[in-house]
């Protein structure tokens, strides 16, 4: 995907047909753009539960699950009994390479990576890293594009958002009985955007069987993906091999920011950030259609395209859309589902539009939008997903009646940071009212879907 400029003057040019003045007509009032966090999800999910009713993953939060947030080892959303996930193996010690030394793991300029008793967010390079999350804390865990090794040690839990089962690792320290470990997938049909069950259907567990906490997540990963070749047994004389690599050390609580050389952030006691840095990747420019639409394609001639830039915690979206059939939903100050729009999964459309409606603003005071930022990847390596959880609304500038401009600024989160990083975002526009009367009203269930996925985020 090749890397685009965009300026403002250029950018409307090519909004504008070069025979057409922009139409004040179809311009939001409001220009306020998009900031905050994340949108009020408990009322929200039900309206988009209808826009994606017949997508092949359930969208409804079943009552018969833990679905906390999970924090810290004894948090009940950690554990999970064997009965509740699908076994796909347990581990033979035997079979289980043992490691003595972790050198060999470690890339010219991959970092080490050491999460202490709190609830962590590690974010690791684009060479291999090896993170150690044997702490007793919660860790969230975006390794970057290296071939990384995570260890994993007893009541600890690490939820990582890219593993790749083809070149990662995961290494069983010696507090672990390998006997005890079972390679799972999750069972668990609920939803909830970044804080997604950690037994999702959709993610590979590992889990310590004599007590039932889950030592990874691994989200969106076919457990059967995983064989002996990807796991080893190490012990402390395995993890000293690495003092005699010449690191910059960093140690302590809070946020700690690698270099461009090899690291080692050791975290404290509370809640910690070890970060790669601002300039540990780049960005290129994302592009949606109707064609690739997920979960529901479509045959619109709309194209929309966006760039993303993530700099001191703070991600800012901009972009344009073009050709769409419709207006953007709510662009219009409707109330109603224009009976020229296609409604692909059949949903009643008053009921489509009122659960829309019942969240006017987001937590930050944003007015409500049809353009969504949701979490889940698609159109990469690892499959098409989707999840209706809104995690921010975007802010929608028409121009004319088939084009506009597209932007938000919103505060990641540490642990958001990570999901955008491991290419686990994506964004959703839907459409509604036909205002060129060309008989064509949009697409109420998504017109475009941009992935911010592993094809657009590319670590240095």
């Amino acid at each position: 995907m090749e890397e685009q400029n965009f300026n403002t003057d250029n950018e409307k040019r090519d909004l504008v047909d070069a025979d057409a003045a922009v139409d004040t007509s179809v311009i939001e009032a409001s220009k306020t753009e998009s900031t905050g966090t994340s949108v009020q999800k408990s009322d929200f999910e039900a309206a988009l539960d209808a826009s994606l009713a017949d997508d092949d993953h359930n969208h409804a939060k079943p009552e018969d699950h833990n679905h906390a947030k999970p924090e810290g080892a004894g948090n009940p959303a950690n554990h999970t009994s064997l009965g509740d996930v699908t076994v796909i193996r347990t581990l033979n010690a035997a079979n289980i390479k043992a490691d003595t030394s972790l050198r060999d793991n470690l890339g010219r300029r991959g970092d080490l990576m050491m999460p202490g008793s709190g609830k962590n967010t590690v974010i690791g390079s684009g060479d291999s890293d090896i993170i150690v999350g044997i702490g007793g804390g919660f860790n969230t865990i975006t390794t970057g594009t290296g071939s990384d090794t995570i260890v994993l040690g007893a009541e600890t839990t690490n939820r990582v958002f890219d593993f790749d089962p083809s070149k990662d690792k995961l290494a069983i320290y010696s507090d672990l009985d390998p006997n005890n470990i079972v390679i799972a997938q999750g069972k668990n049909p609920g939803k909830g955007g970044i804080d997604q069950p950690l037994d999702s259907v959709n993610n590979a567990l590992v889990i310590d069987k004599s007590s039932g906490h889950i030592l990874a997540s691994l989200t969106f990963t076919q457990a059967s993906a995983i064989n002996d070749n990807a796991i080893s047994k190490i012990d402390e004389a395995a993890l000293a091999s690495l003092d005699s690599v010449r690191f910059n050390v960093q140690e302590g609580s809070g946020k700690l920011t690698g270099t461009r050389r090899s690291d080692k952030l050791v975290g404290g006691a509370g809640d910690d950030f070890l970060y790669v840095g601002d300039n540990g990747f780049r960005i290129v420019n994302a592009r949606g259609d109707g064609p690739g639409e997920f979960p529901f394609p479509n045959d619109s001639p709309g194209t929309t395209n966006l760039r993303a830039d993530l700099k001191g915690g703070v991600l800012r979206i901009n972009g344009n859309y073009r050709n769409f059939d419709g207006a953007p939903l709510f662009s219009q100050g409707e109330t109603a589902i224009d009976e020229k729009a296609v409604i692909l999964n059949g949903s009643d459309p008053q009921a489509l539009i009122n659960g829309f409606l019942q969240v006017p603003q987001d937590s930050e005071g944003n007015p409500i939008s049809g353009t969504h930022l949701h979490f889940s990847p698609a159109g990469d390596s690892r499959g098409n997903f989707a999840d209706a959880t809104v995690e921010r609304y975007l802010t929608n500038t028409p121009l004319n009646k088939k084009a506009g401009r597209i932007s938000g600024e919103f505060e990641l989160s540490p642990e958001e940071q990570a999901a955008f990083l491991a290419g686990n975002f994506y964004i959703n526009l839907h459409t509604n009212v036909d205002i060129d009367k060309d008989g064509k009203g949009g697409f109420p269930t998504g017109e475009n879907r941009v992935n911010l996925n592993q094809n657009v985020i590319k670590f240095a």
